[in-house]
């Protein structure tokens, strides 16, 4: 009996406990948060596509709180703060109803819309793609999450994260236009968000050396780079030519690259606008007028212009030497300009065939060659190029130079440049009864300077032997690597002469001088 009422009594226990467990409200699950379509384990590219970024939520125990925490390297709190949004946000309860308001419109639950609920979907895709806008197309590479946390009435919590990505823009160049072809530069700009070392080249379109450009950081993964030209020291202080293969130039096609940690990232081209010309410079154009002042009867003469109206060039020609200069006919159609020396009716007054840019003004037996043109650059030449052909022979009228010079002397011929920066024309006064102290010569070598202003840069060629016809290319020596000749002043000087010492009434009659096609070099 006593076994017995154990037996019952235990099975009595188990019945009632049996009774009280199905009695008993059973727990509802934890929430759940997911995505559709989409891994939320696993980190998302944004890219320019549309994407879908659609949330999935759900709590049997009803939704108490629903927070949003942003985490991402561009949408910091100031950032967050013009658009009403903050970096943590409670969507049950949103602090303002601005940010009520922005987070509706992104697309997120808010309000009674979220508390208590059991079953929440909502759609930000909108979201992702302003994420790409505000980086404005210089997207670094960034994490972008925003963790979201759901708590149910029953206290029951879960932490999901939805983490997208953001791969930098790729490293890009681009050339500013901004050429200045006077001071030889020219900028590019640069980004590089994915990180290494950036370097910039370029090359003129004939070449296949490439020249560095200076680099300079200036921050966040933006940078400037630019071409500047190269001076190479002359032979005396304060002289200098310029390396045409560093910097930009008139009339030029360049490309420029990127680096990336020494591997091409991009490339590109882009060309220079056309340098300047040198008026006539082909001598193609020739007219015949009296170009001198004051005029004098009968004193017209061969010019290498269009017209007396259009004058570049000028010539010591005059009434009794007007072999001076003259026209040369190279072919039907193509001239170029003949400089041959006189001793006008033997009298020992030597002139030498001469060209030069500027003005001739007759006084008496004598005459004031006056020289300089008006010019504007909108390009800085590294040389002048031109073709000559010369007779070349002995001094045979020595005039001014009898104590310095012999006939046993060759008599070169002479061809010089010069960009000047004066504020007239310089004037070298030559002829019958002129002292040697009165001609005011010039000597660009030898002056940097004149009353009149500057000399920034000149070039000059001595021909000492006969040759027939060549090309040469004279370079420019620059003293002042920055100036640029004032747009009233007289800013070029182009001379050629027969005999170098014509000013001082010596050289040879019989000296010859061809030029012909001057022009720039870029």
């Amino acid at each position: 009996m006593k076994r017995l009422f154990y037996v019952v009594t235990a099975f009595a226990a188990l019945s009632l406990a049996a009774c009280g467990k199905e009695d008993a409200p059973s727990a509802p699950s934890a929430p759940i948060i997911e995505m559709e379509g989409l891994n939320i384990e696993e980190v998302h590219e944004i890219t320019d596509r549309p994407m879908r970024v659609k949330v999935g939520v759900k709590a049997e125990g009803g939704i108490e709180t629903f927070s949003v925490k942003i985490e991402s390297p561009l949408l910091t709190d100031e950032l967050l703060r013009e658009i009403d949004l903050a970096a943590e946000m409670e969507l049950t309860a949103p602090a303002s109803d601005e940010m009520a308001a922005a987070l509706k419109n992104l697309g997120f639950p808010v309000g009674g819309n979220v508390k208590g609920s059991t079953n929440q979907s909502f759609d930000i895709s909108q979201f992702m793609p302003l994420i790409k806008q505000l980086y404005g197309g210089h997207e670094k590479d960034s994490r972008h999450d925003f963790v979201l946390t759901v708590k149910d009435a029953h206290g029951q919590s879960v932490t999901k994260s939805l983490k997208f990505h953001i791969s930098a823009a790729p490293a890009s160049i681009s050339y500013n236009g901004d050429a200045d072809l006077w001071l030889n530069t020219a900028s590019f700009s640069v980004e590089n968000q994915g990180g290494g070392e950036v370097a910039v080249e370029y090359r003129r379109a004939e070449t296949t050396e490439w020249q560095k450009a200076e680099v300079t950081d200036e921050g966040d993964g933006i940078y400037k780079a630019i071409a500047a030209p190269a001076w190479v020291k002359g032979d005396a202080e304060g002289l200098f030519t310029l390396d045409a293969r560093c910097g930009v130039f008139a009339g030029a096609k360049y490309e420029y690259r990127l680096l990336v940690d020494g591997e091409e990232a991009a490339t590109a081209w882009f060309e220079t606008s056309a340098g300047d010309v040198i008026p006539n410079g082909d001598m193609s154009a020739w007219s015949r007028y009296a170009g001198y002042s004051p005029d004098l009867s009968g004193s017209e003469a061969d010019y290498p212009n269009a017209s007396a109206d259009d004058a570049f060039w000028s010539n010591g020609n005059n009434s009794m030497t007007k072999t001076l200069c003259t026209p040369f006919a190279l072919s039907e159609d193509n001239k170029c300009a003949l400089l041959k020396g006189a001793n006008p009716f033997g009298l020992g007054i030597y002139a030498a065939g001469n060209l030069f840019a500027g003005v001739f003004e007759m006084s008496g037996f004598a005459g004031y060659a006056r020289f300089g043109r008006k010019y504007e650059y909108t390009a800085r030449p590294s040389a002048v190029k031109l073709r000559y052909k010369a007779k070349v022979g002995k001094i045979s009228l020595l005039g001014l130079k009898k104590d310095v010079l012999t006939t046993d002397d060759t008599d070169p011929a002479t061809v010089f440049v010069c960009i000047t920066d004066w504020t007239d024309r310089h004037s070298v006064y030559s002829g019958l009864g002129v002292k040697e102290e009165e001609i005011n010569a010039f000597d660009p070598v030898a002056h940097a300077s004149t009353a009149e202003g500057a000399v920034i840069a000149y070039g000059s060629v001595t021909v000492t032997e006969s040759t027939d016809w060549v090309e040469v290319v004279i370079p420019l020596v620059y003293r002042d690597k920055e100036s640029r000749p004032a747009a009233e002043n007289y800013s070029l000087v182009i001379s050629c002469a027969s005999s170098k010492y014509g000013d001082y009434l010596c050289g040879n009659p019989d000296n010859e001088l061809y030029v012909d096609d001057f022009e720039w070099v870029y």
